[in-house]
């Protein structure tokens, strides 16, 4: 793989985790916006807690996608480690 592509590859990494904060922060964000609305009175239960599951059902998929994203990440930083450093050629000889 040439560098340009292994950095195309990390910016994409780099975006996608960046993405996955944003909509983790945002939920956040309007969870709150419907806990002030039902105390302002301006939303009802049913409706509120309708909202709530959604969101909080959004904000796990992005908090579980944005894991996987950084888990590959951390895998391959910790790979090309072990690789460059010697430890997996050492153990495969036996020494």
């Amino acid at each position: 793989m040439s560098i340009e592509g292994a950095i195309l590859i990390w910016l994409a990494i780099g975006a996608g985790i960046a993405a996955g904060v944003f909509v983790v922060a945002r939920t956040a964000v309007q969870l709150g916006s419907v806990a002030y609305r039902v105390m302002e009175k301006q939303l009802s239960g049913g409706a509120a807690t309708r909202q709530t599951m959604l969101l909080s059902g959004a904000m796990l998929v992005a908090m579980f996608v944005t894991a996987i994203i950084a888990g590959f990440a951390i895998f391959a930083i910790f790979g090309s480690i072990l690789e460059s450093g010697g430890a997996i050629n050492t153990l495969n000889n036996g020494s």
